[in-house]
């Protein structure tokens, strides 16, 4: 019994080295005197095992949405372009919301799993998006409502500063949608007037077309859709569908007032992000920075199994936003021979001498 507790503490230890702390597995190895092949096999069955019964906790998580305010990003677990990747959702309070693997040849596939374990009563808060220029992110506004506003920051060389803020309006089966283009030190500066170009384009869909001739009775009665009016507006010469506007910025009292060119759906998109980037540079920074807090310092170098890796980079998201490892039952005693090698037992006594020679007198509890 004392062994078993001795070894429960000496498991906890490697553990601890491993997840917490983020050592090197070939150091860790090498400290506790464990073959680095064994040590490697002992981690990948240790987070499968804590997936396996923790599934629920660690890939569903409600959480609170600031704002309804989420960021998302994709990365790499290891060299840019030779490694898995992983999509991560989070909010302003700079918490998880979900992980998702990135699956060959279907990002946007994978982008919109990564938010559908987002739970319900969380997506539904979700009001303004912020990522990358990653196209496959605008998929998000179309599924989850038309009322979500979506900022992208480029960070590509030649659209280096460059930030676009979109919104998609329904209209039947096709999407209006309506863009703004600025920088991303509009809200930085205190400077009241802010001048921007701005687009509305139509994303056509599929328009189901009936077969066969109507009745006379059905056509008579038939209305044209509303959204059918609303196209042909939209496809008139007089619909103004770009141009440049101003927009006057009171830093003291947080609103946004329009001055020439401007419309009312134009402060509707802009004052959310001018609440959260108000004097500040509009950037993806706080999305970077949790991708470096959970890869750490190379503890989540590239891994040739794709479950596997996604294992280990959910467990290591839990751990950074909740600071512990949730109760795991441990198949077995991984590691105990390594752990607790046995030891000849040292015999208890006393040396007495008698002439020439030296006696060794054990005492009765070295038989116990």
């Amino acid at each position: 019994m004392w062994n078993l507790l001795e070894y429960q503490q000496e498991i906890k230890k490697i553990i601890y080295e491993l997840f917490f702390f983020k050592n090197p597995s070939k150091g860790v190895a090498i400290k506790w005197g464990i073959p680095p092949e064994m040590l490697s096999r002992f981690k990948k069955s240790f987070v499968s095992q804590v997936y396996q019964q923790n599934k629920n906790i660690i890939e569903h998580r409600s959480k609170p949405l600031a704002r309804g305010v989420m960021l998302a990003d994709e990365t790499f677990m290891g060299v840019r372009g030779n490694s898995n990747a992983e999509v991560m959702v989070i909010n302003l309070d700079y918490e998880v919301l979900s992980t998702n693997p990135v699956k060959k040849k279907a990002l946007k596939k994978s982008i919109e799993e990564a938010f559908y374990k987002i739970p319900l009563e969380t997506r539904k808060k979700l009001k303004c998006l912020i990522t990358d220029g990653e196209p496959s992110y605008e998929s998000i506004p179309k599924l989850f409502g038309g009322g979500i506003i979506h900022l992208v920051q480029f960070h590509a060389h030649n659209k280096r500063g460059e930030i676009i803020v979109n919104s998609f309006k329904k209209l039947g089966p096709h999407f209006l949608h309506y863009k703004i283009l600025t920088h991303w030190k509009a809200f930085n500066r205190d400077k009241h007037e802010l001048k921007f170009k701005w687009e509305i384009k139509l994303i056509r869909g599929r328009v189901q077309a009936k077969r066969g001739r109507p009745r006379g009775r059905i056509s008579s009665q038939r209305k044209p859709p509303k959204w059918r009016q609303k196209l042909k507006e939209f496809n008139s010469p007089t619909f103004q569908k770009g141009g440049t506007a101003k927009i006057y910025i009171n830093f003291k009292t947080n609103k946004l007032s329009m001055r020439a060119g401007s419309k009312k759906w134009m402060i509707r998109m802009l004052t959310p992000f001018f609440k959260i980037f108000k004097g500040k540079c509009v950037t993806t920074n706080l999305m970077e920075s949790k991708n470096a807090q959970v890869k750490g310092n190379g503890a989540q170098r590239k891994q040739q199994d794709s479950v596997y890796g996604h294992q280990l980079f959910a467990l290591h998201s839990f751990i950074v936003d909740n600071g512990y490892i949730p109760f795991t039952n441990v198949a077995g005693r991984p590691l105990y021979n390594y752990l607790m090698k046995e030891q000849k037992k040292r015999e208890i006594g006393y040396q007495f001498p008698e002439g020439k020679q030296h006696y060794f007198q054990t005492v009765l509890s070295s038989f116990i």
